[in-house]
């Protein structure tokens, strides 16, 4: 008789386990899928979301004041035996590529031309080199953290804002920021490649990197339309190959 009770509850624990093991199953089941599920709509949602950020946004009207004329040039004066450099332009040591730069309403120094200095993650658009005469080099984030020559460094969202904002903010900032708007920053349609090689927008769009971060794995940047006068601000991954403006040090 105790032998058969002992059997029993040892045949009820074994029920148990079993009964456990398969809620437990089922449960990590449930869980995977669902995980799968939410990874599978966050890719399709970063898919057009990263599409939707290139794109041109919707020009908004409202009412602004017209920005202010670029600020005067001071004139430095020097001896006479010595020559006069030009206040302008910025030798790059490193290839001797010369840039036109220009100040800006909060005093900062920009470059007025992308920066064209060859590195590991920089191409030219559809590797064309004559590309690169002309629209300068598309690098990823990572490379555009440290392309700038010596003294000069990417501009982060601050720098980017106080820019746009003198200039009428982001609504009306990009008439002025366009070449041969009333700014000096003459924003180049250079277009971008992605990260699989594909390139895109060119002589359409401009696309800045931002040295400011969002999120694992991706950067801000700017966007500057042939078609609207919107600045946009986005952010992207950082392997795709933007253009890049070089602010100088203070």
């Amino acid at each position: 008789m105790k032998k058969t009770i002992i059997f029993i509850i040892l045949l009820l624990v074994l029920a148990a386990a079993c009964v456990y093991y398969n809620c437990m199953q089922r449960e990590k089941f449930e869980q995977e899928k669902k995980e799968a599920v939410a990874a599978a709509v966050s890719h399709v949602l970063d898919s057009i979301n990263q599409h939707k950020a290139l794109e041109p946004p919707k020009q908004v009207v409202v009412a602004h004041k017209p920005a202010p004329p670029p600020p005067p040039q001071t004139k430095k004066v020097i001896p006479k035996s010595e020559p006069e450099p030009e206040p302008n332009v910025f030798v790059d040591e490193r290839d001797g590529q010369e840039y036109r730069i220009f100040e800006s309403g909060d005093g900062n120094w920009w470059m007025a031309q992308n920066l064209n200095f060859a590195t590991p993650g920089s191409w030219c658009y559809d590797l064309e080199d004559e590309n690169c005469s002309d629209w300068g080099r598309l690098y990823t984030w990572e490379e555009a953290m440290v392309a700038c020559p010596e003294g000069w460094h990417l501009p982060g969202d601050q720098e980017w804002s106080a820019l746009i904002e003198y200039y009428g903010g982001t609504h009306y900032a990009g008439k002025a920021l366009k070449e041969g708007g009333m700014s000096d920053f003459n924003a180049q349609f250079s277009g971008y490649r992605d990260k699989d090689g594909y390139f895109g927008k060119i002589n359409e769009s401009a696309y800045y990197w931002s040295s400011s971060e969002h999120a694992q794995g991706y950067a801000s940047f700017k966007g500057i339309y042939k078609s609207v006068d919107n600045v946009g601000t986005y952010t992207y991954p950082k392997q795709d190959g933007f253009s890049v403006r070089c602010v100088k040090d203070k």
